[in-house]
């Protein structure tokens, strides 16, 4: 039968299976096969873009909880979005007047000064709900025309810095040994090159101001559950799941010669899709050489 959830998926597995008596032991059987599927798995499909800010002085951001692989790390001076206080405020009010918020989002975090401040509503121009003093900084007394900027204290997938005609500039990779090695490492300025370390991005020199932070990265594929039932990979893919879950099932059944038959379908599968994606990707035109000077 056809499936294309959680649940048919669930059902498909026992039938394969041959089993009525697995209702418990089947969604961790799908559960090791998520988890081979991330641990070999990387197609166009996976790749998401999201955007955070690098705060002046702050060496390092955690990476995404569904974070698998690095493609690409960039950053831009421009501001997600700017303007000016419209009005004095003290250390301790909740409601904060700019002189235009059309740019800003609907909830989010603000910088003036060096304190940041969070907000959970906009009305016209006023932002409300504030917290002072969000993420460990100092709650302070602001002039109006000060500068507000907003910043991104969370990794937030939202227009891509490359859509815009924001100058990008892109962060090499080093070594964590290099970065603590060598000068950038340790002074601050504008970056230049990044390592990872302890699930964390490190950036060097360390940023001296704020910048808008642009990361394109393999993410895991969703995690099935009754609450979240199908996703694009079971949608696109359910040989995957399917094998998958039936290369897990059968040392639970101490059933060792299946494993291989199973194992084969999910290694073609995989090697099917990666295939598929890699003439997809360079399909459309020849391929061409380039250097210094141009293509040839």
């Amino acid at each position: 039968m056809a499936f294309t959830n959680y649940s048919e998926l669930q059902t498909e597995v026992a039938s394969w299976l041959d089993r009525s008596d697995l209702t418990a032991q089947i969604p961790a059987f799908i559960q090791l096969a998520e988890a081979r599927i991330n641990r070999k798995l990387r197609v166009r499909a996976m790749e998401t873009v999201v955007q955070h800010t690098m705060v002046g002085l702050s060496k390092r951001i955690a990476l995404p909880t569904d974070y698998l692989q690095m493609r690409g790390l960039k950053f831009s001076s421009d501001k997600i979005a700017t303007t000016t206080l419209n009005g004095e405020i003290s250390d301790s009010v909740e409601t904060i007047v700019l002189t235009s918020a059309a740019d800003f989002t609907a909830t989010g975090t603000i910088l003036i000064g060096t304190e940041q401040i969070t907000y959970t509503g906009k009305s016209t121009n006023t932002l409300t709900g504030c917290t002072r003093a969000a993420n460990s900084t100092t709650a302070a007394l602001h002039v109006t025309a000060s500068t507000v900027d907003q910043i991104y204290t969370t990794w937030t997938a939202s227009a891509t810095l490359s859509t815009g005609v924001s100058t990008l500039y892109v962060l090499k990779y080093v070594s964590p040994e290099i970065l603590t090695s060598v000068k950038a490492g340790s002074t601050s300025g504008v970056p230049s090159v990044y390592t990872m370390s302890a699930g964390h991005i490190l950036f060097g020199p360390v940023p001296a101001s704020y910048y808008t932070c642009e990361m394109v990265y393999y993410q895991k594929v969703p995690t099935l559950s009754d609450a979240a039932p199908t996703n694009w990979c079971l949608t696109a893919n359910p040989d995957l799941f399917l094998y998958g879950s039936l290369v897990e099932a059968e040392p639970f059944l101490m059933n060792d010669q299946r494993v291989q038959v199973w194992g084969l379908g999910f290694n073609q599968g995989m090697t099917d899709l990666e295939e598929q994606d890699s003439k997809d990707q360079f399909s459309g035109s020849e391929l061409r050489v380039y250097n210094t000077s141009g293509y040839y």
